[in-house]
């Protein structure tokens, strides 16, 4: 006990277990604000992966339409409503979509 007690009073470990105490807790970089910063990290590589995936569908999709201009039409006529000069098109409402 007198020799614990000799060794935990003793300056240099004072200075050493301040030290700690001053990198875990009271830091910049303290512990939970490195270990939310890593999290966060994660997260954002994640969302980044997710990106790029939808990016290479997309350009799949561009390149599919640039070659086949009947899926071209279809998509301009689904998506965009579109029609041609003098064409009559009636839209019925989907039963599943109650925006329209």
């Amino acid at each position: 006990m007198g020799r614990l007690k000799t060794i935990l009073l003793n300056r240099y470990s004072l200075t050493g277990i301040a030290f700690v105490v001053w990198l875990v807790f009271l830091d910049d970089y303290h512990y939970w604000g490195q270990r939310k910063t890593v999290d966060d990290l994660r997260a954002l590589q994640e969302q980044q992966r997710y990106y790029d995936s939808s990016i290479q569908l997309m350009n799949q999709e561009k390149a599919a339409l640039e070659l086949d201009t009947l899926l071209l039409e279809r998509l301009a006529r689904e998506k965009y409503r579109m029609y041609k000069p003098g064409e009559s098109v009636f839209w019925f409402p989907d039963s599943t979509n109650t925006q329209d």
